[in-house]
Order: C-alpha cells, then sequence, then structure tokens
C-alpha cells in the first residue's frame, strides 16, 4: 500500500516532544511529508527554548514547526487531510478532540490517530487510560500499564485503541555503567508542583541542603523540568524553585537544563519526590530514591505511595552514606527502555475506515471515563487507608 502523503506530529510543551521526535525519524526515514504543530492556549506562549530540544533529544529542525492555538487545531487537522496523526496533548483533551472530529467532521476513511502517555500514570490511572482509549493507536511506555489496557479494553463494546509498549523516547540505549569514575553530582530531579505547598517545598530545600552538609566533595545537581520563561504542561513559580529556596538556606546547588542522561555515570545517586526520572535513572544502573516527606497535600502528580510501595523511599538519614546504595531493578516493571521495532505496529493500516459516531458510541464512551474517574477514586482511597495506616502503626 502506497504511504499517505502527509503526517500530522502535534506536542504541547514539553511532555510529548520525545514522541514527535522519533515519529518524525520514522517518517522521514519512510518517505512521508510531515508537519510539526506546536499548540498552545494562547499565541503569547513561549515556544520550545532550545534547550528544551537539547534535553529531550530533539532532531527535527525548529524552522519546519509550526505554531497554533488550541483554537485552531480541529481546522488544522480538518484541512490537512492526514493520513497519520499524532496527538502530543494531554488526555482530557484527546478525549474531547476525538469526540469532536469523529462526530462532526469527515475525516479521510483511513486516517490513523495516535497518542500516548508522557510520563508515569499513579492516582488518574484508568481516567488517564480511558481518556486516551479512543484513538487508533495508545503508546506506553510502561509495561505494566501496557498489560492493564490489553486485559481492559477489549471488553469495551465500541472501538478501542491497539496498544503499542513504545517504551521511552529518551532511553534510545541502556549502555554498561562505567565503574572506577569519579561520580560528582547527586542529582535531584525537581517537579514543579510535587510538593505543591510553599511551606512543603521549603521543608524539602531545607532537607536537600542537610543531606549535602554530609557530602562536601559533591555538588548537587538539579535537573530542573523547565526554565523560567519556557513553557511546559507543569508550570512554576520562579520563588518556588528549589535552587532559590536553598539560596535561602545558605546553600547553592548547581542548575541543569540539558539531556541529564549523557553525564549519567558522573551521577552518584539520584533523588526526587515522585519524578519518572527516578525509574529512567535506574534502568541506567544509578540508585535512585524518592525523598520521604510527612503528612503533605497531594495532587494529582503526585507519586509518592508508588514509589514507596515499589521501596525506592528513603528518611535523610538513610542516604548519608553510600555504601550499600543499589539501583532498584523493580523499574524496569513500569518503564521500558525505547523499542525501535514496536515503530512497525504504530503504522498498521486502519482495519475498518473512519465514520461518524453514533449515539451509542459517544454514551458508551462517556460512560467510560466515568467508570474511570469512579475507579481511580476507589484506587487512590485503598491507596491512603494501606499506606496512612502502616505509617499510623510505626512506632515514633
Amino acid at each position: 500500500m502506497e504511504a499517505p502523503a502527509l503526517a500530522l506530529l502535534i506536542y504541547s510543551a514539553d511532555s510529548y516532544v520525545g514522541y514527535c521526535n522519533v515519529l518524525y525519524e520514522y517518517l522521514v526515514a519512510a518517505r512521508w511529508k510531515v508537519e510539526i504543530i506546536e499548540v498552545t492556549e494562547t499565541a503569547n506562549k513561549p515556544t520550545l527554548s532550545e534547550q528544551q530540544r537539547t534535553k529531550w533529544g530533539v532532531s527535527f529542525p525548529p524552522q519546519i514547526v509550526r505554531r497554533i492555538t488550541e483554537s485552531e487545531l480541529v481546522n488544522k487537522i480538518v484541512g490537512s487531510n492526514a493520513g497519520f496523526i499524532f496527538l502530543g496533548i494531554p488526555g482530557r483533551k484527546v478525549f474531547y478532540l476525538c469526540n469532536t472530529l469523529d462526530r462532526y467532521f469527515q475525516l479521510n476513511p483511513g486516517t490513523t490517530i495516535t497518542t500516548g502517555f508522557p510520563g508515569l500514570q499513579y492516582y488518574m490511572k484508568f481516567s488517564g487510560l480511558f481518556w486516551r482509549s479512543f484513538v487508533d493507536h495508545l503508546l506506553f511506555i510502561d509495561p505494566t500499564l501496557c498489560r492493564l489496557a490489553t486485559r481492559w479494553l477489549p471488553l469495551v463494546p465500541v472501538r478501542t485503541a491497539n496498544c503499542v509498549l513504545l517504551g521511552s523516547p529518551r532511553l534510545k540505549s541502556i549502555p554498561p555503567r562505567k565503574a572506577a569514575v569519579y561520580r560528582k553530582y547527586i542529582a535531584f530531579f525537581e517537579q514543579n508542583q510535587v510538593p505543591a505547598t510553599d511551606p512543603q517545598r521549603r521543608e524539602l530545600a531545607r532537607r536537600l541542603a542537610s543531606l549535602m552538609d554530609s557530602y562536601p566533595d559533591r555538588t548537587l545537581l538539579i535537573v530542573a523540568r523547565n526554565q523560567p520563561g519556557e513553557s511546559s504542561n507543569h508550570d512554576a513559580e520562579d520563588t518556588k524553585r528549589i535552587d532559590r529556596l536553598l539560596q535561602l538556606e545558605g546553600h547553592s546547588g548547581e542548575v541543569f537544563n540539558g539531556d541529564w542522561t549523557e553525564i549519567v555515570d558522573q551521577i552518584e545517586f539520584a533523588l526526587s519526590v515522585s519524578s519518572t526520572a527516578l525509574l529512567e535513572a535506574s534502568l541506567l544502573q544509578v540508585p535512585s530514591f524518592s525523598i520521604r516527606l510527612g503528612s503533605a497535600p497531594e495532587t494529582q502528580f503526585d507519586a509518592r505511595r508508588f514509589f514507596r510501595r515499589l521501596g525506592f523511599e528513603r528518611n535523610l538519614e538513610e542516604l548519608y552514606t553510600t555504601c550499600s546504595m543499589q539501583p532498584d531493578p523493580s523499574a524496569q516493571n513500569f518503564l521500558a527502555p525505547f523499542n525501535h521495532a514496536a515503530l512497525f505496529q504504530v503504522f498498521r493500516p486502519r482495519t475498518v475506515l473512519r465514520h461518524k459516531l453514533s449515539m451509542f458510541e459517544i454514551f458508551t464512551r462517556r460512560v467510560c471515563v466515568i467508570g474511570a474517574r469512579a475507579l481511580d477514586w476507589i484506587f487512590r482511597s485503598i491507596e491512603v487507608c494501606r499506606f496512612d495506616g502502616k505509617n499510623n502503626r510505626r512506632p515514633h
């Protein structure tokens, strides 16, 4: 079959650009015509910076990227007559956009739509899955979640996505960790919205400062999500950034905005509260730990209980020596390296031509999302009871 003439690769901010990059490289090699769209909420939002491109390993030239606002996206997709579309936007927006396209517009009957998970799914596991499940191909970085989706989605009485374990676009290879190397950094993967409150972020900075007092010959490498003024799906106020709060404690760290995997052999061990980067570092054989915080308000992006269940969580006192530090092998159950061979599945043609949604299909999709939210609420309640109960039984 002759390849469709055009592919649209769409991303919002930084979370999905890694997917777009590996798809771009594959499509260009297969002689597709490719358009890359950076979609923003408003026209005055900053574009992806050069440092962000470096951080996510982007190879496509910046001059081919076209910026549009979210309000223009539907018209752009409908008018393009593209044969392949990647939607690198949050799951909720994927759901509503696909419903709009399938209900009110007639796309090319053979067009395939693909989306993916940009990071770890925890408290929004089921809703995140069903928001994204009504496309043609759904890309996973998490083997456990992919197996869950493979079991659940066939039970839905309407057409759902083909599940593809593509792996993390950031981990294109897993080289052996070099031995007998002086590792000058202790890496901290900063999250802009975890912890969420000012007091908790100040407490986190104090704990990091205390830890670094035990390692006078090491440098705290703060791997920032983004720089001030850069666009991100998870923004933060400059005054809440860990490097600013460390300065108030009389300490400093080296802020790093590039691709930290290129200096992985210089990292002694890695820390975060609940960043997916802890799993990436573990796969790269870096001992990685989740910092134990006191009771604090949790956000939908907070996966502390997930890392506690895996055994990643530590008190700072346990990190004052590196003698027994080892990477946790359980990380491979929840994060897979990039699998280039899986791209073949992503570009399989549709077996059923596109058609406008019936009322039954619309109703079923909405019921699935409502049910998924209920499952997430039940899951979260069980986790809170289980782990808070264990904490309450600990001796003080």
